[in-house]
């Protein structure tokens, strides 16, 4: 008989869904609270849950069954170490799945699945502005700069020889005059009697 033995099927051929279902599980192992649609959350509740029972009997066997579903070493390691120690008092209730609303844009369900034991962030500082983000940077350049060029000591400075002071150009004895400008009139004038001549 098959009783529970359906999948959600999301549109989805086998290996596209497999996919998706991995991509989600790595996130929400990652992150440990990730936004999706109502419907991939259900399912992907499912997987979650499996392989968390899986990471808290931390044999060898178990820890390849669940690198075949997630494919990545370093989430794997997280699962049998971290989340697997958070949940080895209690059976089942891992996840859990919180409905937040529609999407604005095609209006789907939206949902949010996150690990029931999640771990606190120790410090959460308030955003920065760029501009004080963009002031830290150029500090920390400069001091960094200052840092690997040391500065050069000074020299006590040898008094300088006196230099002979140049001679002034000597200007010659008769000092240029300006011509004044002829006026339009002049110039005809002098034109026409150079015309005759010829």
């Amino acid at each position: 008989m098959r009783h529970l033995n359906g999948v959600a099927k999301l549109n989805k051929s086998k290996s596209h869904r497999k996919a998706l279902l991995q991509n989600l599980a790595n996130a929400l192992f990652e992150h440990e609270r990730i936004t999706t649609t109502v419907p991939k959350a259900m399912e992907l509740r499912r997987v979650a849950d499996r392989l968390i029972t899986l990471a808290k009997r931390k044999d060898l066997h178990s820890m390849r069954l669940a690198f075949g579903v997630l494919r990545d070493k370093q989430i794997v390691k997280k699962l049998f170490t971290d989340i697997a120690d958070r949940y080895s008092a209690i059976n089942g209730g891992y996840t859990r799945v919180l409905k937040i609303g529609n999407r604005k844009g095609d209006n789907a369900p939206m949902a949010m699945i996150e690990l029931t034991m999640r771990k606190e962030k120790a410090e959460t500082t308030p955003k920065e502005t760029k501009k004080e983000t963009k002031k830290k940077e150029t500090k920390v350049k400069k001091e960094t700069v200052a840092k690997k060029e040391p500065k050069e000591k000074k020299e006590p400075k040898a008094k300088k020889e006196a230099k002979p002071k140049k001679e002034a150009k000597v200007e010659s004895e008769e000092p240029k005059v300006k011509k004044p400008r002829k006026k339009k009139e002049e110039i005809k004038e002098e034109e026409t009697p150079q015309e005759d001549k010829a």
